[in-house]
This record gives structure tokens, C-alpha cells and sequence, in this order.
């Protein structure tokens, strides 16, 4: 067992708190190890007080063989299992320990054992989330090849289709497709990399990369233009109806920050979700408002009871009972809204606030998407 150097400190400190307590002269910590094919050993891995000695096992240790009046031995043990013991030295009288002592060394023992579980729990977790960096790595590596292979078809395609402009057009967004694949596998790559979690991050967060390379500017329009190509195509596929911005007002074309591209991310929630859980005839879509963005489907609407209820986490609404998810999409959506200072949600009456109203836009279920705009851009 590969100790950490915080553990053994812990263990060192557990022990010096104790002291030299009600005749107590020496506390000696030992851990359970046992070899495939071995019978069972106790390893000394810590003491009280500290000598200058090489530490050894109890079976090494002539002078435990022998029973003492003066030495007691306490298990440390997590439910069923022997973790390691815990040896107690005193120079009391004819081995008379009181009961106040034997309770605190009790206690003692049960905070040491639960010390120990906990840097196994530890030692278990590090080496998984090993074995799955490096299953991904394999995986990555394996997923280069056919992802190149995609892209060389798809150039043939182009050249073999010769003047037919529209199934051009379709290999082409292939082609996009592809690309955003292969930034997905650079993202994944850098999971092998030492990795700083961002604060108040779900575990639901999704892993997108808009921006990948630091250098590269980006935009509302150019972090949205993937993602409504897509929804333009699976409109066409659904025979549905789709509409798009057809003009993009100045504060979606100045330079971003780099921390909102998470927009995109958000957006791209709450037009899967549409295209899920909206009727298959319905209308589908996004509109741009002088200060956000609405994501909306002119499907069945969302009761005035589940406004808010479809933003916690887990909640499947009416229309989504019969259909696959996990009721985290929104939920996601409007918790990264307000980590960049917007906010999200559902409007009632084509309104966005006392002052404005989406005359245009008569839908049935607008989700609103209100964005700090003076706060956006780099």
C-alpha cells in the first residue's frame, strides 16, 4: 500500500493528540497487508513518540510475542474487515487500566480505522480515474484514423458529384461535422492533462469546445452558425418548419470573451430539447432580441404549473413522460445562464418584461435567454 505523505502526517498527528495520557508511554499503529498466496502481515507505519528506528512488522518484533499486563492491542476495523491494530504501552500497576482510558483508546481506534478507509476509498479513485485516462487515450487514438478516413470520402464525393450543387452542399456540412468531431477528441485528449475544476460545475457539465484554440476570435454569430446549420437539417429531415435570424445586430458580431462561449452550449440544450419533445409539425427556431436570444417551438405548450418545475433537475415535464432524457437539460442551461451573469427562462405572454414584447413571435413555448451585453465582449 503506497502511502501518501498527508496520511502518514495525519496518522503521526491522531497519535500526538493523545499524549501522554493516563500512563500511556508509547502508541503504535500498525496496517493489514497481505501478498496473493501470503498469509497476512502488520506493517508499523507510525508512533508515538517518535524514535529514530526502522520500522518493522509485528511478526519482525520478538518482544510482542511475549504478553504484557502493561500493553493492550485495539482493532482497527471498518465493518467486517481488520485494517490494521493499534498497540498501547503503559506503565501502569499490574496491567490495572480504567475504564476512561480504555474508552478514549476505543475512540481512538475507531478514528484511525476510519482515516485508513478513507485513503484506500482515495487510493482506489486515483487508480480508476487512471485506467479511464488511459482507456480514453486508446479510444482517441482509435477514432483518428476513421474520422480521416470520413473526411477523404466525403472529398471524393464532392469531386465525383460534379456540378450538383446541393448534395454539395450537404457533404460539405459532412465535412463541418467532421471538424467538430475532431475538436471534441482534442478536448477529450486534454483530459490527460492536470486538470482545475471550475467552480459551481455540474457533473452534468457538458464538454464542448467552442474555443479550443485560445487565439481564435469568436463571436455570438460564429459560436451559433454550427449549431443552427444543424437545426436547419434536422428541421429537413422532420419536414418541419425552421427559422433562423436572417440579420444579427452589432453586439452578436463583436468579439467575445472567452468564458461566454458557453453560450452555445446553452443553446444547444434548449434546441435538442425542443426537437425531442416538440409534435413533429411544430415549428421550430431562434430569434435574437436586443438583449438575448430566444429558443422557441410552437409545440404543445408548457403548462403554467411546470414554468418553473422544468428548471429543477431531474423534472421531466408532461410532453417528455413517454420519451428518453434525464430532466437536466434545462437545468443545466439556466444554471450556466446565471453562472455568466444572464438568466433563463420561460416567458408567459410573448413578454419579456414590462417594457417589451415579442409581437413578431407568437409561439407557444419561448425559452428566453437574457445575456449581459455590455459585459461580453473582449
Amino acid at each position: 500500500m503506497n502511502l501518501s505523505k498527508k496520511f502518514e502526517e495525519l496518522i503521526i498527528k491522531q497519535l500526538e493528540s493523545f499524549g501522554c495520557s493516563m500512563g500511556v508511554t508509547n502508541l503504535v499503529m500498525y496496517l493489514a497487508s497481505a501478498k496473493q498466496g501470503t498469509k497476512a502481515s502488520f506493517e508499523m507505519i507510525g508512533q508515538w513518540p517518535q524514535i529514530e528506528r526502522l520500522l518493522i512488522s509485528i511478526e519482525d518484533d520478538p518482544s510482542l510475542k511475549v504478553s504484557s499486563p502493561n500493553r493492550r492491542w485495539y482493532a482497527l476495523q471498518e465493518n467486517d474487515i481488520l485494517l490494521g491494530v493499534l498497540r498501547v504501552e503503559t506503565n501502569l500497576n499490574g496491567g490495572d487500566w480504567p475504564v476512561s482510558l480504555d474508552s478514549r483508546l476505543k475512540a481512538l481506534s475507531i478514528s484511525l480505522a476510519k482515516c485508513v478507509s478513507i485513503e484506500l476509498e482515495r487510493q482506489n479513485k486515483n487508480e480508476e480515474i487512471s485506467y479511464l485516462k488511459n482507456q480514453v487515450n486508446v479510444i482517441i487514438h482509435q477514432l483518428r484514423n476513421p474520422l480521416a478516413a470520413l473526411r477523404t470520402y466525403a472529398k471524393l464525393l464532392i469531386k465525383r458529384l460534379g456540378s450538383d450543387d446541393d448534395s454539395i452542399e450537404i457533404v460539405e456540412r459532412m465535412i463541418i461535422e467532421q471538424k467538430q468531431i475532431n475538436q471534441y477528441m482534442d478536448s477529450f485528449a486534454q483530459l490527460n492533462s492536470p486538470l482545475q475544476l471550475p467552480l459551481e460545475i455540474g457533473e452534468e457539465r457538458l464538454l464542448l469546445p467552442p474555443n479550443l484554440d485560445n487565439k481564435k476570435v469568436i463571436t455570438v454569430q460564429s459560436l451559433l452558425r454550427p449549431i443552427l446549420e444543424r437545426g436547419k437539417a434536422n428541421a429537413n429531415l422532420d419536414n418541419r418548419d425552421w427559422t433562423e435570424p436572417s440579420l444579427w445586430p452589432d453586439w452578436t458580431l463583436l468579439p467575445l470573451k472567452a468564458k461566454y462561449a458557453v453560450i452555445a452550449e446553452i443553446v444547444a440544450n434548449l434546441l435538442e430539447n425542443a426537437f425531442k419533445y416538440a409534435k413533429k409539425d411544430s415549428e421550430i427556431g431562434l430569434s435574437i432580441t436586443s438583449k438575448g436570444l430566444c429558443i422557441f417551438d410552437d409545440g404543445k405548450k408548457i403548462t403554467k404549473n411546470e414554468n418553473e418545475k422544468i428548471f429543477q433537475k431531474g423534472y421531466r415535464g408532461s410532453s417528455a413522460k413517454k420519451k428518453d432524457g434525464t430532466g437536466v437539460g434545462l437545468f443545466l442551461a439556466r444554471k450556466l445562464a446565471r453562472q455568466i451573469g444572464g438568466e433563463l427562462r420561460l416567458l408567459e405572454n410573448n413578454s419579456i418584461d414590462d417594457g417589451e414584447k415579442l409581437k413578431n413571435l407568437k409561439k407557444k413555448n419561448i425559452f428566453y435567454l437574457e445575456l449581459p451585453i455590455e459585459e461580453l465582449h473582449a
